[in-house]
């Protein structure tokens, strides 16, 4: 069983939001090992990364954040005009600072990926490694599940569906409690039968707190964002790590992504969905062993939490 050191504080961002941020370390961490920092995928928290966290525990210090408005933050001071990925990008750099971190590795996930490639427009110095997990530089809703039909549509359903948060609260609830959850999510192909349960679930169990008015929100704001433009600034070690069966993230759009940023890498993850960092955690780590390696980091195995998964 693989046991850490979660720390918690509170940073100040750049308009005055407090944002809950963790740093994560176990008995076998260096004291001066370098630093990993994990953007979430949007709903999920550090915890989702468990399997990562095992495995490299003896490479890294974890650090992380909870987005705006969500988990350990507080709502963002600016209102929703401020939930955009460009003020997420501020949050991090915040979260650098206050740490005095000057330069880091950084993984994201999901919409991590978005976050951190608006941090590199930002502030390109702070970083020595890229990794890219199930993600777009842009518009997700023109590329989900590999068609242009939710272009247009999305933004408007997401509207119409903040006039409703408090039904799509409960039905959330409602959800995740059902037992028929898991089996329906993979029949239809969102994850996969690979999938730790025990994970999965303790992620999702989390979108029963949240204010879904405001989620639906950053889901709205998520969706007007484009970064594809930094992709080719991308100075750094850069692996793309992709799910060929992630209908949110088309593995298309990751292919377009390693052709733009100069010399990136790309791994594809056979039969992983957007959740393959949670089905496949074994054959995840060995691709980010070997990509650090080649960065020259010190890739000694910590400990294999992920329990016999391929």
């Amino acid at each position: 069983m693989f046991s850490f050191t979660l720390s918690r504080q509170v940073v100040t961002s750049f308009d005055g939001t407090p944002l809950g941020v963790q740093t994560v370390t176990s008995p076998d961490t260096p004291a001066d090992a370098p630093v990993l920092l994990l953007a979430n995928g949007l709903g999920a928290t550090v915890t989702a990364y468990r399997f990562l966290l095992s495995r490299f525990s003896r490479t890294f210090r974890f650090v992380s954040w909870d987005y705006r408005g969500l988990y350990g933050s507080g709502r963002p001071v600016g209102g929703y005009d401020s939930l955009d990925v460009a003020s997420h990008a501020k949050d991090a750099l915040a979260v650098l600072d206050a740490l005095q971190l000057d330069e880091v590795h950084a993984l994201g996930w999901s919409m991590g990926v978005q976050v951190l490639i608006e941090l590199y427009r930002e502030a390109p110095d702070r970083f020595a490694t890229l990794v890219l997990h199930n993600g777009v530089a842009g518009r997700p809703w023109d590329s989900v599940a590999g068609t242009e039909l939710f272009k247009e549509l999305m933004d408007p359903v997401l509207e119409a569906s903040q006039r409703v948060d408090f039904l799509i609260e409960r039905a959330v609830a409602r959800v995740v409690d059902w037992e028929g959850f898991l089996p329906l999510a993979m029949r239809v192909g969102l994850v996969s039968r690979e999938l730790d349960r025990e994970v999965f679930l303790d992620v999702a169990s989390g979108f029963k707190s949240l204010d879904m008015h405001l989620y639906l929100e950053l889901l709205r704001r998520l969706g007007r964002h484009d970064a594809f433009d930094v992709l080719p600034q991308i100075a750094v070690p850069t692996l793309i790590l992709q799910g060929a069966k992630d209908v949110l993230t088309p593995l298309a759009i990751a292919e377009r992504m390693a052709r733009t940023i100069p010399g990136a890498q790309l791994e594809v993850l056979p039969g992983g969905t957007h959740y393959a960092a949670v089905e496949m955690p074994q054959l995840l780590n060995r691709h980010l062993a070997r990509f650090w390696d080649v960065a020259g980091l010190d890739v000694a195995d910590g400990g294999d939490a992920s329990g016999g998964r391929r």
